[in-house]
């Protein structure tokens, strides 16, 4: 999913600060592009997008305007970064030990923590901290840099001692040392990867550059940088704009994943090779190995789907990642391929969202997970909770020790892994009735998508054709095509609806779809409601 353009926020914004990569107000940017999200910080305003939709130009100068009237306005070229120092929570999910047992050796986590109102689920502000844990310490989850700021998108180094991570106000890609220390600029841009070659051990940056007028998010260039010499850049791919979430690279550096732009999935030749379109969906991923194993987000944001992007023919299956424990079938989000190919992290629940969208709620209850895949990759075996404290905690990078030891699955994993699995079967069709009134999205609920699905639970009255022994059921149906509300879209409780049905599961064509869903009956079969859409 690409960042959302709010048609009406009330943002909190620093004071305005040119980029020196786009010339822009980055904060003004963010906010009348695709992006939009809130900026906490000095300044309150509102924003509201008209549907007709001014410039970019014209919005960023409007919202400047506002600024200089609170008389909050600052030199163009000055960074002001809040005074104080916030510490890190004091406790922790659990112990070292606990999360060296998922991955049989050393292991960290680095990720931005939200000390805002706790919605900036795609660290755009400037109230963020950088935290980390690190199974060879005991100090449980720290502040790594404990100044409120902007901390975008942190990566560790291939070598575990380092984090590369984006500073939106400055437009400046920084690294700074595991223990806090050495703070520097790397390059101007946006980080997109981190990569080490595996002929000489060099640690490079993937860094975003050019962004699209359009939509900042994207970039239309892609640089690497030494990290230890920064000062020496490679340009590897300007063929298409590549969005800044999803670039992975792989270990012989010479295929990355990407959306390029959102939904577009798919995988790239680097430098500047062939471009290969997947699917359509978010957060695409790459295994750092030899492997070629790509995966792409769902609409659902519940499930990966992974593709064999070495296979003669089409071999791709899906993986669902919202069946950790703790996660309760809600949504999940933030999905990364650690360096070792055997885990990856997310985050969730997200629970606090409207109906049409939970994932811009965020909530304190959002906690980093990390998770093993079976050796075949066909399911996440085994699942851990990294923190437990009072603020949501977003954008995870794990690091594992390339030398860990895996451990064998237990039967009790395995089964835990496999999460609720739905058989395939023929069509069925019920008359059914809606058991509850569910507010339908509108085409601007469910912005960037075009395209959305509504989930409702029904009661069963009566079996046409087909066996369905249970008497609940949920059932997702369109609503909104082509952003327009479709006239078929409403169906008030109590109202009978004859269903022809097959299990959502069995369209992967509906993977990179909006599928908004209001309801926790996540026991309860999805199925996919046949009815045509216009």
């Amino acid at each position: 999913m690409r960042r959302p353009e709010p048609v009406e926020r009330t943002a909190q914004l620093g004071p305005p600060v040119r980029s020196r990569t786009t010339g822009w107000d980055s904060a003004s940017a963010w906010l009348s592009s695709p992006v939009g999200r809130s900026l906490p910080g000095a300044i309150t305003l509102t924003l509201v997008v008209w549907a007709c939709g001014g410039s970019i130009e014209e919005q960023r100068q409007e919202l400047n305007g506002a600024a200089q009237v609170d008389g909050a306005a600052e030199a163009p070229d000055q960074t002001v970064m809040p005074a104080v120092t916030v510490e890190a929570p004091d406790r922790s999910a659990m112990p070292a030990s606990a999360a060296d047992s998922l991955t049989g050796g050393r292991t960290k986590v680095v990720w931005v923590q939200d000390r805002g109102d706790g919605t900036d689920v795609f660290g755009v502000g400037t109230q963020l901290v950088l935290m980390g844990v690190d199974t060879g310490d005991d100090l449980g989850e720290r502040a790594i840099l404990g100044t409120p700021g902007s901390y975008a998108k942190p990566l560790i180094t291939p070598s575990g001692n380092r984090i590369v991570y984006g500073d939106r106000l400055e437009g400046t890609v920084m690294v700074v040392d595991w223990t806090g220390n050495n703070l520097r600029p790397l390059a101007d841009g946006f980080p997109l990867a981190v990569w080490v070659s595996p002929d000489d051990a060099t640690e490079w940056v993937y860094v975003g550059t050019d962004p699209d007028e359009s939509d900042p998010d994207s970039h239309r260039r892609v640089y690497r940088y030494r990290i230890d010499r920064p000062e020496d850049a490679e340009l590897v791919w300007d063929e298409r704009p590549i969005t800044s979430d999803g670039f992975q690279v792989s270990r012989d550096g010479l295929v990355a994943a990407a959306l390029a732009p959102w939904p577009n999935a798919g995988v790239l030749g680097l430098p500047n090779g062939e471009w290969r379109s997947l699917g359509n969906g978010c957060w695409t991923a790459l295994a750092r190995d030899d492997s070629h194993l790509f995966w792409y987000f769902d609409g659902q944001h519940r499930n990966l789907t992974i593709v064999d992007t070495d296979a003669e023919e089409d071999r791709r299956w899906t993986v669902n990642i919202n069946g950790a424990p703790g996660i309760d079938g809600f949504e999940v989000y933030h999905p990364r391929w650690s360096n070792h190919p055997r885990f990856l992290t997310m985050t969730g629940p997200y629970t606090v969202g409207g109906g049409d969208n939970k994932i811009y709620g965020g909530g304190n209850g959002v906690e980093i997970h990390i998770g093993r895949f079976s050796a075949d990759y066909t399911r996440v075996e085994a699942w851990n909770q990294i923190t437990a404290n009072d603020a949501p905690d977003f954008f995870p990078d794990v690091w594992v020790d390339l030398t860990a030891r895996v451990p064998a699955s237990t039967p009790g994993e395995a089964i835990a892994g496999q999460g609720r699995r739905l058989e395939a079967a023929s069509p069925i069709v019920v008359d059914a009735s809606v058991t509850a009134e569910v507010t339908v999205p509108t085409p601007s609920d469910i912005a960037p998508y075009r395209n959305g699905l509504l989930v409702l639970e029904y009661a069963v009255l009566d079996v046409i054709s087909g066996r369905y022994d249970d008497t609940t059921l949920l059932a997702a149906h369109w609503i909104i095509r082509d952003a327009t509300l479709l006239e078929t879209a409403v169906r008030p409780a109590g109202s009978v609806v004859r269903l022809t049905l097959e299990p959502y599961a069995a369209h992967p064509e509906l993977e990179g779809e909006r599928l908004v869903m209001d309801n926790d009956r996540f026991d309860l079969p999805l199925f996919y409601d046949l009815a045509p859409g216009p």
